[in-house]
């Protein structure tokens, strides 16, 4: 029996490391990442990825919310409006693609602790804006910084769970962004720009204030996000072998204690492991078979991601164009966002037990119905929120499958930035469907809005249909040229 001194850390030792004293175990990165499983340390790193995709979320649903303040504020019409939304998607488009690249050159934790900062300090400057160009400045750069924190993050947690829990663990980023954060983010926002309105200096505060809480506690998130460890698959791939192990001891450790001092480092992996070397470009993500999963992935990524952010931002404008007051329209976007909590919850039960594309296909018919029954049949209180509940179910089923599946599309060479080029076109679908769907609410009112949205839906259902299957595959099987 060992004795160990107070304060003093040991590692756990993952027995049978080498298929010499386990025979028919595979040797190599992925083989020691199943065998270190699930445990407190995993659920550490999960909860820091997923606290700060929530105040993503908050902050990314902050315009549409505050809408109409910012209108009587500064003077500007829904087509203005709409374009502090555009130039925020935009500044997430170059977040992604600069994100992406710090982390497959740099390092996937460095990119994600600069995200938060910069989006910090857009969100300061957005809280002291003289005017309406300041506004559309500062909220490019929360953008940059919004734009990588989710696409490194869906990077990073790839890499660093076993096969068996990778679609189920990258689902549930979704459930505090996708789910919980939409729900919070239209409580917190009918809370202040509600009953605390007044004490935070009225319509022409409140909303000043809301910036400000909304950056302060991303600076806690980047504190303790010290402690996150580095991707071992990207450390074996840049050829450090020692930072790898270290890595996946912290990870192996089973002790929260042990992301600081995983103590004695187990020799998971050796230079055998090291993948074959590729080329870390964005022009690797259009070549070979990367530009096939890039164009069917991406389309659906438009199509996907352009439908959510047209409702998220929209959906208390329409309301209010119905004759619903703003405290109410904010509290009817926040019930209809609990059908977005179940969507991503039902997409992380689904990612570890179906098929990728089928589940998408699936998920994308019957948002198309259910697009096509809201404009149709949405024309009461009750039928608006409970058709809206089942139209953000599929919606979030279909983001969070999405966001599952285009990490698993690249190699680790260019993982990040494959993801943040697939979810970057979904960016841009952001920043132009609106301006559509304004076109269609024009034309036909809210029916327009909806019936364009289940078009968008139908047309992923054919591009889904190219992307290839990844399910209960490791990354390397995927991914990884044989050496």
């Amino acid at each position: 029996m060992s004795h160990t001194a107070p304060g003093e850390l040991t590692a756990v030792t993952v027995p049978s490391l080498s298929p010499a004293t386990e025979p028919g175990v595979s040797a190599g990165l992925s083989s020691a990442l199943d065998r270190i499983g699930f445990g407190r340390v995993q659920i550490v790193v999960i909860s820091l990825l997923m606290a700060g995709l929530f105040f993503d979320s908050l902050e990314q649903n902050s315009t549409g919310a505050m809408g109409p303040l910012l209108k009587e504020s500064f003077g500007i019409d829904n087509a203005q409006l709409t374009m502090i939304n555009t130039v925020t998607v935009l500044g997430g488009l170059a977040g992604r693609l600069i994100g992406g690249y710090l982390a497959d050159r740099w390092g996937r934790r460095a990119a994600l602790s600069l995200n938060l900062l910069v989006y910090t300090l857009g969100g300061l400057v957005s809280a002291v804006a003289v005017n309406y160009e300041m506004l559309l400045a500062s909220r490019f750069v929360v953008g940059i910084g919004l734009g990588g924190e989710f696409t490194v993050g869906l990077a990073i947690l790839a890499e660093i769970v076993a096969t068996r829990h990778r679609g189920t663990l990258l689902a549930t980023l979704n459930i505090s962004s996708g789910g919980i954060g939409n729900i919070a983010s239209f409580g917190f926002f009918w809370l202040v720009l509600g009953p605390l309105n007044n004490v935070l200096g009225g319509n022409d505060s409140s909303w000043r204030w809301t910036y400000v809480i909304l950056a302060v506690p991303a600076v806690l998130v980047v504190f303790f996000r010290r402690y996150l460890p580095e991707s071992p698959r990207f450390l074996l791939s840049k050829g450090n072998i020692h930072a790898a192990n270290v890595s996946l001891s912290k990870l192996g450790s089973g002790s929260v204690t042990g992301l600081r001092h995983p103590g004695v480092v187990t020799p998971y992996v050796t230079e055998a492991d090291i993948p074959v070397p590729t080329k870390s470009s964005y022009l690797t993500v259009f070549r070979g078979r990367n530009l096939r999963n890039t164009v069917a992935i991406g389309a659906a990524s438009w199509m996907s991601f352009g439908a959510q952010v047209t409702l998220l931002f929209l959906m208390p404008i329409l309301l209010v164009s119905r004759g619903y007051s703003l405290s109410d329209s904010l509290a009817f976007t926040m019930i209809m966002n609990v059908g977005s909590l179940l969507g991503a919850c039902a997409a992380s039960y689904l990612a570890g037990r179906a098929p990728r594309r089928r589940t998408v296909m699936s998920a994308a018919v019957l948002g198309c119905v259910s697009a096509i029954t809201f404009a149709t049949f949405a024309n009461s209180t009750a039928l608006i929120l409970v058709l809206g509940m089942i139209f953000q179910f599929f919606t979030m089923m279909l983001n969070t499958m999405l966001s599952v599946w285009s990490p698993e599309l690249f190699p680790t060479s260019v993982r990040a930035m494959g993801t943040s080029v697939v979810n970057g076109i979904g960016n841009v679908a952001g920043a132009v469907m609106p301006f559509a769907a304004l076109f269609f609410f024009d034309l036909a009112g809210v029916p327009g809005v909806f019936f364009m949205i289940a078009v968008m839906y139908a047309l992923l259902v054919v591009a889904a249909r190219f992307g290839p299957e990844t399910f209960g595959k490791s990354l390397e099987a995927v991914t990884e040229q044989p050496r």
